[in-house]
């Protein structure tokens, strides 16, 4: 059984709305980026997104969360504090609010996203009730 987990809200001016991207490959990166400096999405004609990452074009789209659903964006304990994850009997982990986002952009690796279809990407169907996992 995992431990509990602390969710922290710093005081003050709620957290703002940060982009969210899900990228078709592993970065060794966890953190903020300048995303705009390295993905500049353009409009596709159905309303997809299209942009070129290390020089790999990418299709996406945004993927609006459900009414009523508020993304956070976390960042993990203070040094000294429990892992997130750990499972120790009696350990509460701590986690920081560092923003919120409204959508994700999912996008594919050298695919055209399908326009009002399915995608085949990791979003796809309903990812919700398994992607919203309450803390």
């Amino acid at each position: 059984m995992a431990a509990p987990v602390r969710v922290r809200v710093p005081p003050g001016a709620p957290p703002e709305p940060l982009p969210v991207q899900l990228l078709p490959c592993r970065i060794q990166h966890d953190g903020p980026a300048p995303v705009a400096a390295f993905l500049r999405a353009r409009p596709g004609p159905d309303g997809d997104l299209w942009a070129s990452f290390r020089g790999r074009r990418l299709g996406g789209r945004e993927l609006p969360l459900p009414p009523g659903y508020t993304g956070a964006v976390l960042r993990g304990g203070e040094p000294g504090e429990t892992p997130l994850g750990d499972t120790q009997a009696g350990s509460v982990t701590s986690v920081t609010v560092t923003g919120t986002f409204g959508a994700i952009t999912d996008w594919g690796g050298d695919t055209a996203p399908p326009p009002g279809g399915a995608w085949p990407g990791p979003c796809s169907g309903d990812p919700w009730p398994r992607a919203s996992t309450p803390l």
